[in-house]
């Protein structure tokens, strides 16, 4: 409390009132709200997008030498959720194409990459191999039990595309000289964009040069389940175009199925278990829609 107290201070802000949520404290002056944050700076990023000429994110009052955050308060309009994801597809989209530039292919980083997707995949088979094996032992299986097991062909699917299609992915890039790279936010939700006379991206905390469509799986698995895949690959195009093997490689991110586990709460096992399944259930639409099209060539 003192050191935000002193940060007020030498920025000349007199607080009316200090209101901490989660890590934030949001700080209240006569005419103006302020952001504060400690043991961050986004300074450097926030320098970084204003020489790209994108400047949707929040004012900010510290330089580069400060250990915390200080920016200016956003309030935001209440618009309907259809809207407000149409807004963060699209600035992603423009952050993106803003920031986008080729840079030699790392061949060491992709294949740590190639390495911990296929590291995962094979976990996974064993263990959904062997779950299945054990539910099918059951004599009475739970809801939950039989709606898991009853499904678990889309399981092996997804494992098995993405087994076979990361070696395509990774053999595709030992042989590219280039690979594109921007900004990406690597934390984008609906709660991280703000709109008022204009639209901003706030929690800039995790951002880093990446490969694009990483903000994109963000997007996909936060909003899947009000959010069409396909919607969303055509509004961001609009303002950047992707690849064919950044596609790929955004269905094989997707792809990969997280390990489901029991509770004893039946209820809420079926419940999230079907909910899981409409995800999945998308997923491997727009594969088996990519494998057609390949087929066709």
């Amino acid at each position: 409390m003192n050191r935000l107290k002193n940060v007020l201070r030498n920025n000349d802000i007199k607080a009316k009132s200090l209101k901490k949520i989660g890590k934030v404290w949001i700080v209240e002056s006569d005419n103006k709200k302020f952001v504060y944050k400690e043991n961050t700076n986004n300074y450097p990023i926030y320098e970084y997008l204003e020489t790209r000429d994108f400047h949707n994110f929040p004012r900010y009052l510290n330089d580069d030498k400060a250990n915390y955050n200080l920016e200016e308060y956003i309030d935001s309009h209440d618009i309907p959720k259809e809207q407000k994801l149409n807004d963060l597809i699209h600035l992603s989209g423009i952050l993106h194409r803003k920031t986008l530039f080729n840079k030699e292919v790392d061949i060491d980083k992709i294949k740590e990459i190639y390495e911990s997707i296929t590291s995962e995949v094979t976990y996974l088979l064993k263990y959904y191999e062997d779950l299945n094996n054990y539910i099918d032992t059951i004599v009475f299986m739970s809801p939950a039990e039989y709606l898991l097991v009853s499904n678990m062909d889309l399981f092996y699917y997804l494992l098995t595309f993405v087994k076979v299609e990361i070696n395509n992915w990774y053999n595709f890039l030992k042989e590219k000289k280039t690979l594109r790279y921007s900004m990406i936010h690597n934390n984008l939700s609906l709660d991280h964009l703000l709109v008022n006379d204009n639209e901003y991206l706030v929690s800039w905390d995790k951002a880093k040069i990446d490969m694009p469509v990483l903000d994109l799986v963000k997007i996909y698995q936060e909003e899947y389940y009000d959010l069409d895949l396909e919607y969303l690959i055509r509004e961001y195009q609009k303002e950047i175009a992707i690849t064919e093997n950044e596609y790929l490689f955004f269905l094989i991110r997707l792809a990969i199925p997280k390990r489901i586990e029991f509770t004893k709460n039946t209820y809420l096992d079926c419940y999230n278990i079907n909910k899981y399944l409409v995800y999945l259930s998308k997923i491997a639409s727009l594969v088996q829609k990519r494998e057609e099209s390949h087929k066709k060539v």
